[in-house]
């Protein structure tokens, strides 16, 4: 039986089942009835998880072959290495109206950022990217051959990120409504978590490198301390726009 809503991890390996263990950890501390579903190929029997599912053949995107059999009809999925530190629950009635809902990536620079220097012939330059961390969505017949459609040119490509096949899919099938979340819901960079207003929303989730038991911990500090990172050409162009 399909169940209204609720949280999916696709874990593969040892280290990233631990880890989403501790992100539905805190998951569950801010919201105890949503029931959270595990894909993974290694046991886990930590009691915070409602279902469990194994990855019959894993592989290093193995959330592509894993979400379309969610076992809810409004699911958020998370990747292990999140913390939810706020009320989630909000988007999920976004699903009556959009099929998709993410927050844009934000790396998006053409020459520094890896993922954004890959090119997608057809699409607008104009269309943001989506992370593929952290979204909601509905299935539907629609999504699923969205779903299938995704996993099945990450395989063709052999490609090593996921997300600009998404950004491309998203564009070539207009029929997937997707509508994007305000960054509260995936923040990405110490930067984001520190310099907020009180005038701003409360973070929701936070999506860290620090958060990846699997690699040494200098390099998940440094991962991560270094999004706090200023740009000095900032200044030039604060300059400008004080001028203007």
């Amino acid at each position: 039986m399909e169940l209204e809503r609720g949280i999916v991890y696709i874990a593969a390996g040892a280290a990233f089942v631990k880890d989403a263990e501790r992100s539905a950890h805190s998951a569950k501390r801010q919201h105890p009835d949503l029931p959270i579903c595990l894909f993974s190929d290694v046991p886990s029997d930590d009691p915070v998880y409602d279902i469990r599912r194994e990855i019959k053949n894993p592989h290093r995107r193995s959330k592509l072959d894993c979400i379309i059999q969610s076992p809810f009809h409004k699911t958020l999925y998370l990747d292990s290495d999140t913390r939810v530190v706020g009320s989630i629950v909000e988007p999920f009635a976004l699903l009556d109206r959009y099929d998709f809902a993410a927050c844009h990536v934000e790396n998006r620079h053409p020459v520094t950022s890896v993922t954004a220097r890959l090119k997608a012939d057809g699409v607008e330059p104009g269309f943001t990217g989506f992370n593929g961390g952290v979204f909601y969505y509905r299935m539907t017949d629609r999504v699923r051959r969205f779903f299938e459609a995704w996993a099945e040119e990450f395989k063709t490509q052999n490609a090593r990120w996921d997300q600009p096949i998404l950004r491309k899919l998203l564009w070539m099938m207009p029929d997937v409504t997707v509508i994007a979340l305000p960054p509260e819901y995936n923040v990405r960079t110490v930067r984001a978590l520190l310099f907020r207003s009180r005038n701003e929303s409360q973070v929701r989730i936070i999506h860290w490198p620090y958060y990846k038991s699997g690699d040494p911990l200098v390099r998940r500090l440094w991962r991560t301390l270094r999004t706090m990172r200023f740009d000095p050409c900032n200044l030039v162009a604060l300059w400008k726009a004080l001028r203007s």
